[in-house]
């Protein structure tokens, strides 16, 4: 029996992930243009990544990078992707 995983689409971990930096950041008070200093990205790409629809990703050392700077781990920081996942069984 085979397992096979439908995938949600890359816009939609984009804005998952933006959304999650958006809140821990907003909930630790953190400055977006300092931040963007941090993990050496520009400030105006930052607001892309944390902006409503998450309009640019992140390379894994990025967010490897984000989720270190703010004291979370990369499960938080990815939070929310997983969920609703569906299997389906190619054997029927």
């Amino acid at each position: 029996m085979q397992k096979v995983s439908v995938f949600k689409s890359k816009d939609d971990v984009q804005y998952i992930v933006g959304t999650n930096v958006r809140k821990v950041c907003k909930d630790k008070h953190v400055n977006l243009m300092e931040f963007a200093e941090e993990i050496d990205i520009s400030y105006e790409y930052l607001r892309h990544i944390v902006s409503i629809g998450g309009q640019k990703s992140l390379s894994f050392y990025s967010m490897y990078k984000i989720a270190k700077i703010l004291g979370i781990s990369m499960d938080q920081l990815c939070e929310g992707i997983f969920d609703d996942e569906k299997k389906y069984d190619t054997d029927k």
